[in-house]
């Protein structure tokens, strides 16, 4: 089942128009790009009042600014983060660059005016409150529960807030007697007790999560390390002066055609949200274009209204569209972040084809490109910190939506850390490709934009958008001084920091499925999809048994069915039901996938039990693909499939953590009898101490509607 139908001449109701590609360079990190916030010691937690750090102390505000993001559009109105100590305002400012044993508080503060820039559909859960609630989310971060920024920890600029909001004012980190917290502030506390990474941050507020990131609420987190350093010393890893992120996201912008298209958007958004350069976002539920099965006596579908997936016709890497990036010819590393609403990317490099303002020449039956291939990446890590070795991605392999395979697949919120050696390219243009589908693994063309797709609404011109595809060029110039050749053996299983729960098979082809160990336990987990009380598709996590309302999902406001206890190691099967691949991102761990399996459907997609009332398993497992040897966060769960992890309940270590973390006040209030109107509690046993996380797909739409469900670790 996909939840975009492919519907002939049937199109999304607005896209951007035809932006030059590669008229503007990248933007790198400091003052003429990203902006890096810039620390102070924490007024507290210091060396000289007893402590065994020096904590860093941010100051980050949240608001509305406008970015030039292209030269031929008008300024774009953003929501974003930024440092009040420095306030330059551009699209993913605030970056933080943290050390491992060095923890950071942040103090937020929320200026965000009444009105979204994004229309709210007021439907969903959590949504009908203040549209200006944020609530940070640190990605693949071990912190406190009170830390995480889950969806209740959502707070406004006047001081409302959620129930498990409990770092403001008053509370246990408004502790600084020289700067005390302020109506509209939160201070947050990140341990850094983990290895080098690219972790980001963004806003995770109930009901409106999708919106505000797309709107611009999120930016980077680099974890540096000792391991990382020892390695860039040796010369095995290029340093930080040729390290460069690359964050992608796909993105609408209105134009004057808008309004031919979607005649609704000047009623649903905000006056000084029309103006060409503004974003635009879906917001009609078209029964054409999306499933739709209402229930007798279901209400109108509304305008503004949620959508199964959000998939924009325009690629940004870095906060700008379609930059052009000048590189060496050496090596350099790339830390790669798949920041898109619902997008999948399949990564190729591609030489350009000379002095062409396109630069791609397709196969006119496959559509794929004709090029010559590019460098080869080398994966040297995922979210989760370094891999158990290196592997070695060679250009060109297209994705194959049978076999589910391409070359780099990066799903929403995974991260790849690269290395990428140009050295044999000087005085060529290289273009990073893009061809994974949207839905995926199976969505509809349309949707897929490039010159020469003939479904797309708005066809380009040469090297002019829209375009998905080729999501950035990067120029070689020749190199300045010697680079060290690239050692691709440098990276051992023993090297993965912390230790891995079950030891991989190395150098065997396909990878062996890993075992379960004996005497862990194991927990189904079910991924489906239904239809809300409108009609609409929605997305749900749940377990193998059928739950209060009689299907095998629960909504996100369900009891809690997941409440493990800290220190504990858990085996999970995350049994995918539905027709998409799911990111599945869980909060406060990083787990470990030991094997995936078939199972069998019958001929409506239902998947056939055995006698215990469990799917039934075929054929043979597989192991995890080669880059995906070690911690992960967040994985994709494909559809037919069942996909088995491991991972321990690790608190953070205490001598970091130089407060007492309460227990979330959510846990033991009773269950709603109305959840539309009482207090969301989860009515679990009083007496204990609850710390409250949530796990979820990370598609951000099937996050908000309703594919997320609590994670309770019991103290």
């Amino acid at each position: 089942m996909l939840s975009r139908m492919a519907v002939p001449n049937v199109w999304a109701v607005a896209n951007s128009g035809n932006l030059r590609k590669w008229i503007q360079p990248l933007r790198g990190l400091g003052p003429a790009g990203i902006p890096v916030a810039a620390p102070m010691v924490d007024p507290l937690y210091n060396k000289a009042n007893g402590y065994p750090y020096d904590a860093h102390f941010y100051q980050i505000g949240v608001g509305e600014y406008t970015d030039q993001l292209h030269p031929d559009l008008g300024p774009t109105r953003l929501w974003g983060y930024y440092d009040k100590t420095a306030p330059l305002q551009r699209h993913l400012g605030g970056l933080i660059v943290a050390q491992r044993g060095t923890p950071v508080r942040i103090r937020f503060t929320n200026e965000l005016p009444d009105r979204h820039i994004i229309p709210v559909d007021t439907t969903l859960p959590g949504a009908n409150q203040a549209q200006n609630r944020i609530a940070t989310h640190i990605h693949g971060g071990l912190i406190p529960w009170i830390s995480d920024g889950g969806p209740f920890d959502w707070w406004t600029p006047s001081g409302a807030s959620g129930l498990s909001f409990l770092n403001g004012p008053g509370g246990v980190l408004d502790n600084i007697p020289t700067l005390p917290m302020l109506p509209g502030q939160a201070d947050y506390w990140y341990p850094n007790d983990q290895s080098f990474r690219l972790a980001w941050y963004h806003d995770h507020a109930h009901g409106i999560t999708r919106i505000n990131a797309y709107a611009g609420i999120a930016s980077g987190y680099l974890m540096l390390d000792a391991i990382n350093d020892a390695y860039v010393a040796a010369g095995k890893i290029p340093g930080l002066a040729s390290t460069i992120p690359l964050v992608f996201q796909d993105k609408v912008f209105v134009h004057p055609g808008t309004y031919l298209t979607d005649p609704t958007w000047a009623t649903v958004a905000r006056a000084d949200c029309q103006s060409t350069g503004s974003l635009w976002y879906e917001h009609v539920y078209d029964p054409n274009v999306f499933m739709h099965q209402p229930p007798p006596g279901a209400p109108p579908l509304p305008d503004p209204s949620c959508v199964p997936e959000f998939f924009g016709d325009t690629m940004l890497c870095n906060g700008t569209v379609y930059p052009l990036l000048t590189v060496e010819a050496k090596r350099y590393r790339f830390l790669v972040l798949n920041a898109c609403n619902a997008r999948f990317l399949n990564i190729n490099l591609f030489r350009a084809k000379p002095k062409a303002v396109e630069g791609i020449v397709l196969d006119p039956v496959t559509l794929f490109p004709l090029n010559p291939p590019g460098p080869k990446m080398y994966q040297i890590g995922t979210e989760g910190g370094f891999l158990a070795g290196v592997v070695k991605l060679n250009s060109p392999v297209p994705f194959n939506p049978l076999t589910l395979t391409g070359n780099l697949i990066l799903a929403p919120a995974e991260r790849a850390d690269l290395i990428i050696d140009f050295s044999k390219f000087a005085g060529e243009e290289i273009i990073m490709y893009n061809d994974a589908p949207g839905p995926f693994p199976g969505g509809a063309p349309d949707t897929d934009y490039f010159l020469g797709n003939p479904l797309n609404p708005v066809q380009p011109k040469p090297g002019t958008g829209p375009d998905t595809r080729q999501i950035l060029r990067i120029k070689v110039i020749p190199a300045t001084a010697p680079d060290p050749q690239l050692d691709t053996k440098f990276l051992q299983p023993a090297m993965v920091d912390p230790p891995l729960l079950v030891p991989p098979v190395m150098g065997m082809l396909p990878v062996p499925p890993l075992p379960i160990p004996a005497g862990v336990p194991v927990r189904d987990i079910s991924l489906n999809e239904e239809f809300d009380a409108y009609g609409r598709l929605t997305q749900t996590l749940g377990t193998l048994t059928p739950g209060p309302r009689g299907g095998l999902g629960r909504e996100y406001l369900e009891p809690p069915t997941e409440v493990p206890k800290a220190g504990t190691v858990e085996v999970w099967r995350l049994w995918n039901l539905s027709a998409d691949t799911h990111p599945i991102h869980i909060h406060l761990v990083n787990f470990q996938i030991l094997q995936r399996q078939a199972f069998a459907v019958d001929a409506a997609g239902a998947p056939i039990l055995d006698a215990n009332g469990v799917p039934l398993l075929t054929g043979a497992p597989r192991g995890p693909e080669l880059n995906e040897l070690g911690w992960k966060e967040t994985a994709q769960m494909h559809p037919g499939e069942v996909i088995t992890i491991i991972m321990k309940f690790d608190l953070p270590n205490p001598a970091l953590v130089p407060f007492n973390v309460p227990s979330s006040p959510r846990a033991t209030l009773s269950l709603p009898q109305d959840p539309a109107a009482d207090p969301p509690g989860m009515g679990l046993p009083a007496g204990k101490k609850y710390h409250e996380f949530v796990y979820h797909c990370h598609i951000l739409e099937h996050e908000e509607h309703d594919m997320m469900r609590p994670l309770i670790i019991e103290e």
